[in-house]
């Protein structure tokens, strides 16, 4: 592996908060799971108490899901429960102990701690206030997260979805050496990058641009690989480990050697596993796209696509996903639960010149990676 400075950019990022107390609420059950099917786990007892017939089961979330937040708890008891309790790392999700009775209830709460798994248990009493029976179930309480689209996309989404490895809250910032930051490695990227089994960058945990966009790309590869059964030695179609490590692939995406500018699309082009969606054909760009974009003050980004903005029927920007000096928590930047101005992973829009920005529209480059399986 070689060493060298980049020639990068940068832009804004995001955020939400950690901890269980919120608010909580007694409401019918709304249809808010998010997407992922749970284990289908009907509940653990984990009661040792010899009564029978007594229980409580959480139905929903099912073990392992990601839901929306607020979070309806659906669950039921049976035998002599009177009351039930909800904890979270030893808080309690309501006031008082909720009456119930047999069959189908639902508790709501709303979680502080967010985009992280929570592990809640229910612990049922009975009429003396003894605890008799108990339940379990590990879910992440959800919000701003980007819809998935089909194919290899839906990795790159699910990558950039997941709060504990890339919090947007300012926790992994941005730090570029040519500015003079201290970082914490040269290469830009937070965790690193590995390939074929094969480690091949270090991570910092901080980030620029281009090398976060890199990790995000083989770090939604590995996903990939999981999901489908492939061994991590698995190559990506014909993408060669002497390729990423500052080979012909790495140097077309941070602009150097082979490359006179940085480009996701052409590093796709060249290797064989994706293609440039050029602006005639800007309509079909979808979430997870990877995106270099210039701007008429001499400055570019490395980034990935989450959506275009338009006004008046035309383009007029782009929301993006990145490594931004500053940027917002949330995909949706009107979202009530969005922060903003947070260093590292976020969300950023911009404008194109023309209508009030300063992305150029002839050197915003788009490359579409093709779906592994196809390959």
């Amino acid at each position: 592996m070689t060493t060298r400075p980049f020639a990068v950019a940068w832009l804004p990022l995001l955020l939400l908060m950690l901890g269980c107390p919120a608010q909580e609420r007694l409401l019918p059950l709304a249809d808010d799971i998010l997407h992922g099917p749970g284990s289908g786990k009907p509940g653990d007892d984990d009661d040792d108490d010899d009564t029978q017939g007594d229980s409580v089961t959480i139905l929903r979330p099912e073990e392992g899901s990601l839901v929306a937040n607020p979070v309806n708890f659906e669950f039921q008891v049976t035998g002599s429960v009177q009351t039930v309790e909800f904890f979270c790392d030893g808080h309690a999700l309501q006031d008082e102990p909720i009456q119930v009775g047999p069959g189908l209830q639902v508790h709501t709460y709303e979680f502080s701690g967010i985009n992280e798994e929570r592990t809640v248990d229910l612990l049922g009493y009975n009429a003396t206030g003894q605890e008799i029976v108990s339940d379990d179930v590990a879910f992440t309480p959800a919000e701003g997260l980007l819809p998935e689209p089909p194919g290899f996309n839906g990795y790159v989404a699910r990558a950039i979805n997941d709060w504990s490895t890339y919090p947007k809250n300012g926790t992994y910032p941005y730090c570029w050496s040519y500015y003079g930051d201290e970082c914490g490695d040269m290469w830009g990227m937070i965790w690193g990058l590995w390939y074929v089994g094969e480690d091949i960058f270090p991570g910092g945990l901080d980030c620029f641009c281009s090398g976060h966009t890199l990790e995000v790309f083989f770090d939604a590869f590995e996903r990939w690989q999981a999901d489908n059964g492939e061994p991590i030695t698995t190559p990506y179609g014909d993408l060669t480990v002497g390729s990423v490590d500052v080979g012909d692939f790495y140097q077309y995406w941070q602009g150097f050697g082979v490359a006179t500018y940085a480009s996701a699309a052409d590093a796709f082009e060249d290797a064989g596993i994706g293609e440039h969606v050029y602006e005639e054909d800007w309509g079909d760009a979808q979430t997870g796209d990877f995106v270099n974009l210039s701007r008429d003050t001499g400055s570019g980004h490395s980034v990935i696509f989450v959506d275009w903005v338009w006004e008046g029927g035309n383009i007029a920007g782009l929301r993006y996903y990145g490594c931004n000096g500053s940027g917002d928590s949330n995909p949706d930047p009107d979202d009530p639960s969005n922060t903003s101005s947070n260093s590292g992973p976020s969300f950023v829009t911009e404008y194109f010149t023309g209508y009030g920005g300063s992305v150029l529209t002839n050197y915003l480059f788009i490359g579409h990676p093709y779906d592994p399986t196809d390959l």
